[in-house]
């Protein structure tokens, strides 16, 4: 199976220990910092946001430049956020694909707590090892996801079987063996998936608050006219859900921070050196 174009193997080799001294991993629990990277200033945390910050956590963005990622020390954010989609139609793939892959799989290397949305996910598929695949025509709705056996036991088992979560994108995610499948939609494409504890990878979206979802179905009108869906239906939709989505996003997240939080005890002292191109 052959991956997308953006994200084939760039040749980025991979991580490996150095003669440099040993780094210390931050400690969730006195040092408390949230890192959004994003593609545009649409590109919101949301309802998340308020999450991370009444659980002591400083939320910042930063826009997704490569010199900006280069700068990044993946070691010294306690979670990284990943946002941004990639375009429905074919077109050049954005510039700082590499450098998301390079921090990606640094923060993959020391197990630290990582979240992608949408194309933070895709990153992530591709970083483990993963594959995607351009679905013959994009998927785009609000609809609830089908929990997997691991979902169910999962973070996301607040979702249930009933909680509308929004969805668009033209790619399907191929995971490798080492992630494993939270949810799905009823055409069995993934959209929610783990890798050990700390990283968490999500196709939806759990976040999107009432401005989010006005600007991407907005953004959306020519693919929406494509598949003969009504916009302002979709919006209407969105608006009936939003309330129960954010209140599911409190859950979720919630148990993921504090599985989180749970589990930095246990980080390591190691070395890290940035990979060489």
């Amino acid at each position: 199976m052959t991956p997308v174009p953006p994200f084939h193997d760039r040749g980025l080799p991979a991580l490996e220990g150095s003669d440099a001294p040993p780094l210390r991993m931050p400690d969730l629990r006195s040092s408390r910092s949230a890192l959004a990277l994003r593609m545009a200033p649409e590109d919101s945390m949301g309802t998340l946001r308020s999450v991370l910050e009444s659980r002591g956590y400083r939320t910042k963005y930063l826009h997704a430049l490569p010199e900006r990622i280069r700068a990044i020390d993946p070691l010294q954010i306690d979670i990284l956020l990943l946002l941004g989609h990639l375009p429905m139609q074919p077109g050049p793939a954005p510039a700082f694909l590499p450098e998301a892959l390079d921090l990606v799989r640094a923060r993959l290397h020391y197990g630290l707590p990582t979240l992608g949305i949408d194309l933070g996910a895709q990153l992530m598929t591709v970083a483990l090892g993963g594959q995607l695949r351009a679905l013959p025509k994009p998927a785009i709705g609000i609809s609830p996801l089908i929990l997997t056996e691991s979902g169910r036991r999962s973070c996301l088992a607040p979702l249930g079987s009933g909680t509308p979560v929004p969805h668009w994108h033209a790619h399907e995610l191929v995971l490798p063996p080492s992630a494993q499948a939270l949810a799905i939609t009823a055409s069995s494409h993934v959209q929610a998936f783990r890798h050990g504890t700390a990283m968490l990878g999500l196709q939806c979206h759990l976040e999107a608050d009432a401005d989010y979802v006005g600007s991407r179905i907005a953004q959306l009108r020519d693919p929406l006219a494509d598949l003969g869906l009504d916009p302002m239906l979709l919006r209407m939709q969105a608006s009936d859900s939003l309330q129960r989505l954010r209140h599911a996003c409190h859950a979720v997240m919630t148990r993921w921070l504090d599985d989180v939080g749970a589990s930095d005890s246990h980080l390591p002292v190691t070395h890290f050196r940035r990979p060489r191109r």
